[in-house]
């Protein structure tokens, strides 16, 4: 019987971009079979006045890369629930994509899209 179980990662996307969205993603890593699972949060369309929100729950897969910079990279996908501020409340569905290139110190590039809104960021390991 293997001693591999179950652990949990949080990262954070900040795209470079004034304005550009951004969000925090946590999810459990097999690694057994480099499944990954979790929920990720954040805004489109940051530094706008009524910024919206999302939230989704996402599923995927990470590989090695054997790569001395890049160790990791890893993608999930699923639906996000978009959610307006007042004064315009509001919420629909709109599909989730991440994808990440990272070191052993989950460190690097990446990106994510909620529906037409996509977003290239710093991704970093959150304590």
């Amino acid at each position: 019987m293997s001693d591999e179980s179950l652990y949990l990662v949080k990262l954070q996307f900040q795209s470079g971009v004034v304005g550009g969205g951004s969000m925090e993603i946590q999810f459990a890593v097999d690694p057994k079979t480099d499944a990954l699972n979790g929920r990720a949060n954040g805004h489109i369309q940051e530094g706008t006045q009524h910024s919206p929100q999302f939230t989704s729950s996402a599923s995927g897969h990470m590989h090695a890369t054997g790569y001395n910079d890049v160790t990791k990279v890893g993608a999930l996908t699923g639906q996000a629930v978009v959610s307006f501020p007042p004064p315009a409340i509001g919420s629909y569905l709109s599909p989730f994509t991440a994808s990440f290139a990272v070191d052993n110190q989950w460190n690097g590039k990446g990106s994510f899209s909620v529906g037409d809104n996509t977003y290239q960021c710093k991704v970093s390991l959150i304590d």
